[in-house]
């Protein structure tokens, strides 16, 4: 049966805008829609907000890098999100072919966000470390 690869997920472009990218594998090659659950929307191939690589990878949609050009059967679509969504929209991303299906909600990653994931714990070690010192500096100027 098809599975959605780690790398699908959605991420802002632009004021209220979004790009989903659904990456899927299997043999024979799946067909790939988006699902959007609270719209009660299936998009497919043929949209205008959709694009989809030729099966195995060997096209390209521009500003998806790597992918899934080295997986056997595997297909990338990307699906435009114009402005006015929804806060909490769902998106789903659904691989189908003759040996089952799969469907995966999409995360939605910020890349500002990526940057704080990185710097908050690196910024608690230095607090740490810096309070350590201060204990340190302070148990020894008890001692004199």
């Amino acid at each position: 049966p098809p599975v959605v690869l780690p790398e699908s997920r959605c991420s802002p472009v632009g004021e209220g805008a979004a790009r989903c990218v659904c990456s899927a594998a299997a043999v024979p090659a799946p067909s790939v829609t988006f699902e959007l659950p609270s719209l009660n929307v299936t998009v497919t191939e043929g949209h205008r907000d959709f694009a989809l690589t030729s099966p195995g990878g060997g096209g390209t949609v521009p500003g998806v890098g790597g992918g899934t050009g080295n997986v056997p059967g595997g297909v990338t679509a990307v699906l435009t999100l114009r402005a006015g969504l929804e806060p909490r929209l769902a998106v789903l991303c659904a691989a189908r072919n003759g040996h089952g299906a799969a469907r995966e909600q999409l995360r939605f990653v910020h890349p500002a966000g990526l940057v704080w994931a990185k710097v908050g714990p690196v910024g608690a070690v230095v607090a740490f470390a810096v309070l350590i010192a201060l204990v340190c500096y302070l148990s020894q100027s008890r001692r004199k």
